[in-house]
């Protein structure tokens, strides 16, 4: 069997307003007991790939918290490891603070990994995606880069400034960005499956093109240069692209509906995260909760409709709380109701009996702050 690393890209992300001004995407907590990273670190559990690196451009401390010693995610803990890499030579100047960057920074351990192929995947794509077939479609094709896209049929309402690829013959012959003018495109999900040999090629290569380009950013150069065939492998599967925090609300109120949400979550594929040791969720005897996911730890003593609720919420007597996403350890107070909401954790709305945001543009309350 081949040896492949994999390696989960936390550079040139997204970000999701005020959901990562103090964390990195990867940790941002999804459907009330994930985090983001969770999804493809699961990918690529359940492909049967244990040498995993994490690259962190920033807020690695978010980072080191979620995923802990990594075990969640190796199936062989014996054999396998998870390695977050981080430049601390480049932090303070963002334009240096590259993908390509960070894994020269920590070159001494990349070169130190034993692997035939290397696989970057972005974590904001949001899938259960099995590399095998993936890699057998790599080999088969004889190309040195494999780009994995998805035809999308929104493209001009989803995957806005994302990279789109021009294929013919299931080769991609050029790169572009998605302006939304278009429905349809084929747009690339950051993902590439790489000859070990030609992903260290591109990294030395990048060195004399530009210190400041990105992995990403080097594809496409040498895609036009005609450096390396492109070979293009379709994922056809559901995807929930985490690129705004307007993304980030529709679909976690999305996936409460269980015809959509079987499409990511399947028995035979499994979403690792870390385990907290919380005891199950506590309803009271006057607790009405409908259509909405409730994390253990939670105590529901009030009424919480189309809601995500995380782990360690409070949700007193009286309280009523519809169509908001409240992160761990948040408190709603009695007789307060609440709607529309959004709240990092350790809010605590209390004092307030009524906080409403409007449907289409929820209201945001930060970290610890107390209405």
């Amino acid at each position: 069997m081949s040896k492949v690393l994999g390696i989960c890209n936390l550079h040139d992300c997204p970000r999701l307003g005020r959901l990562t001004s103090k964390r990195s995407i990867g940790s941002v907590t999804f459907l009330g007991r994930y985090g983001l990273i969770d999804f493809i670190l699961s990918n690529f559990s359940n492909s049967d790939i244990d040498q995993v690196t994490i690259l962190v451009d920033k807020y690695s401390h978010s980072i080191r918290n979620h995923v802990a010693n990594g075990n969640a995610w190796i199936n062989n803990t014996k054999t396998g490891f998870q390695k977050i890499l981080y430049n601390e030579k480049q932090f303070s100047s963002p334009k240096f603070n590259t993908d390509i960057n960070n894994i020269l920074y920590n070159k001494l351990i990349v070169d130190d990994i034993d692997a035939d192929y290397v696989i970057i995947a972005a974590p904001f794509f949001l899938s259960a995606m099995d590399f095998r077939p993936m890699l057998a479609e790599h080999k088969k094709s004889g190309s040195e880069v494999s780009v994995v896209y998805t035809h999308a049929k929104n493209a001009n309402e989803e995957y806005i400034n994302c990279d789109t690829l021009k294929i013919e013959d299931s080769r991609v012959v050029d790169m572009g960005i998605n302006a939304g003018k278009k429905k349809t495109a084929d747009v690339s999900l950051e993902t590439f499956i790489l000859n070990r040999k030609t992903f260290d090629d591109i990294i030395a290569l990048s060195r004399s093109i530009s210190s400041i380009y990105s992995f990403r950013q080097m594809v496409e150069y040498v895609c036009r240069e005609g450096i390396y065939k492109l070979n293009a492998i379709e994922f056809d599967g559901f995807i929930a692209p985490i690129l705004t925090f307007e993304n980030y609300v529709k679909y976690s109120f999305e996936l409460l509906d269980y015809s959509k949400r079987s499409k990511l979550f399947n028995p035979n594929w499994p979403i690792y995260t870390t385990s907290h040791n919380t005891p199950p969720a506590l309803y009271g005897a006057d607790a009405i909760v409908s259509n909405s996911f409730i994390a253990n730890g939670s105590r529901i003593h009030g009424t919480v409709k189309d809601s995500v609720i995380s782990r360690d919420v409070i949700i007193e007597e009286g309280a009523v709380v519809e169509n908001c996403i409240l992160f761990t350890r948040t408190t709603i107070g009695k007789g307060a109701k609440v709607k529309n909401v959004v709240t990092d954790k350790h809010a605590k709305i209390i004092h307030s009996k009524h906080v409403e945001g409007e449907k289409d543009a929820l209201m945001f309350v930060d970290f610890g702050e107390i209405i």
